[in-house]
């Protein structure tokens, strides 16, 4: 029987779950750093994921401006840290599966911009 090492009221859905999919992706390759997990792109990071509930995404300033309206609509993504990076809360099945769409979209973007 596994024991949880730790339990909380949000759901299973974090950033561990989405990071177990992510390593299956032919187009992204993990590296671990000192502040959580990462993800490149090409040999550039794209994803960064510093908490259990907390990742970071590069989806280029161009993308962020043009999708401003719907960004700032969904609450759960806010303004990164570092131009073109946006944060993202990921506590459901529902938001997992909105960065995963938004990763798709930061490996396209980011591949184009080279």
């Amino acid at each position: 029987m596994a024991v949880r090492a730790h339990t909380s009221d949000r759901s299973t859905e974090g950033v561990a779950n989405v990071a177990a999919q992510l390593v299956r992706w032919p187009d992204l390759a993990l590296k671990r750093t000192r502040r959580g997990l990462g993800f490149r792109s090409g040999g550039r990071e794209i994803v960064r994921m510093p908490g259990d509930h907390t990742a970071e995404l590069l989806l280029t300033t161009a993308v962020i401006d043009r999708w401003a309206r719907v960004l700032t609509d969904c609450r759960r993504v806010t303004p990164g840290r570092d131009a073109g990076w946006v944060t993202m809360t990921i506590e459901g099945k529902a938001d997992a599966d909105l960065f995963l769409s938004l990763v798709s979209v930061a490996i396209k973007v980011n591949q184009a911009s080279r």
